[in-house]
């Protein structure tokens, strides 16, 4: 039995555009712990009877805070883009960066009022945030069903997978407007049955999209599966499959083990794709798999492999083509987990750690916790 190392969430960005930009954009979530809760808002807790509209709707949020930074990988500059704190806007800070220096993301506003009825109302939806320091935002529709939503390179369409993964939806950007939806499900259908989408994520033309299907379960149930990553174009069109073989893992003194699959991560400026394949060194036990990006061209030949510190998932590619950004999510001694975020140079082969956040804090600690996620690349 064949089994696929099954991704969860997006396997790859690419934001793609003609900017030479190299400037990366993070976000970072506070959430109270409740020692954390309690120290800030005390003496409301105590008596709720005398809260301030602020306190009561300050109490609503799930987080303390949640702000866009942006770094420079020509300076190493650093800039808070964004923040949304003491704002009746609580924004879900895991969007998508477009090269208008714009970003996307769910978010909830709420505020107080006295009529119709006394009371908290809110309203859900997706909102446009300026990333200029100016703290301006806009909302522009509903907040959908969907997942996650993520641009293509010229930032002019979204993508998102349902959260049965069984279909996509494509809008319109900015208007945000449906454009067209994608039956996953009858993909999976016509070339492999037992398979589940997974990853999904945009090619470099901006016009179709890629979805991993992945066998999961047993292989051997009689059905005629064809695992690997398909093309659809934004109006639905199935265009086939990756080139088979193309980021097949070929490297002197090391052995490709049969149970693994390479896994798609997307398609570089120049039409290069590439992927996240495993290799065991001649000699040592096939589970001491070694993990290592390859680089492909449309044949079926590995342009390039570099060795990879760890096995990465979500990715963003820089505009330019030249850097890959990722996070690292580490155990630490006392099963923790933290986040790191990491640079690779798909020129040199280098990677470089831009940020870390530390593990989860106990309830009973003061400081609120913190969460990293990557958004994009925007011009600087």
């Amino acid at each position: 039995m064949k089994i696929g190392r099954v991704w969860v969430g997006v396997a790859c960005l690419l934001c793609c555009a003609q900017a030479r930009s190299q400037t990366l954009v993070y976000s970072l979530s506070y959430l109270e712990t409740r020692a954390s809760f309690q120290a800030r808002f005390g003496s409301a807790l105590t008596f709720p009877g005398q809260r301030t509209d602020e306190e009561n709707l300050a109490m609503l949020r799930n987080t303390r805070k949640n702000e866009l930074h942006s770094v420079s990988l020509k300076d190493g500059k650093r800039s808070l883009l964004f923040s949304d704190e003491g704002m009746d806007l609580e924004i879900r800070a895991a969007g998508s960066v477009s090269g208008a220096a714009k970003a996307y993301t769910t978010g909830v506003w709420r505020e107080w009022r006295a009529t119709p009825t006394r009371g908290v109302y809110s309203d859900d939806g997706i909102y446009e945030l300026s990333l200029d320091g100016s703290n301006r935002f806009r909302k522009i529709t509903g907040a959908p069903k969907q997942g996650r939503a993520l641009l293509n390179p010229q930032g002019d369409k979204a993508a998102a997978q349902s959260a049965d993964g069984q279909s996509m939806v494509i809008y319109t950007v900015p208007e945000w407007k449906l454009a067209a939806t994608l039956d996953l499900a009858k993909l999976a259908k016509i070339h492999c049955p037992d398979c589940t989408p997974t990853s999904y994520g945009w090619l470099a033309d901006g016009n179709r999209v890629f979805v991993e299907l992945v066998v999961v379960g047993d292989e051997d149930s009689g059905k005629a599966d064809h695992p690997g990553t398909y093309i659809l174009s934004v109006a639905g069109a199935d265009l086939g499959a990756t080139p088979a073989g193309a980021g097949a893992f070929q490297l002197p003194g090391y052995i490709h083990p049969e149970f693994i699959d390479h896994h798609f991560l997307g398609q570089l400026p120049d039409g290069r794709y590439i992927f996240v394949d495993y290799g065991v060194k001649q000699g040592k036990p096939m589970t001491q798999t070694e993990p290592f990006l390859v680089i492909a061209g449309a044949g079926s030949r590995a342009v390039r492999q570099i060795p990879l510190r760890f096995s990465i998932g979500t990715c963003y590619i820089s505009p330019s083509g030249k850097y890959l950004a990722y996070l690292e999510q580490r155990t630490t001694p006392d099963y923790r987990s933290e986040s790191h975020l990491w640079v690779l140079n798909l020129d040199s082969g280098e990677s470089k750690e831009l940020l870390a956040t530390p593990p989860p804090n106990p309830p009973t600690s003061p400081n609120p916790n913190v969460t990293l996620n990557i958004l994009g690349w925007i011009p600087e």
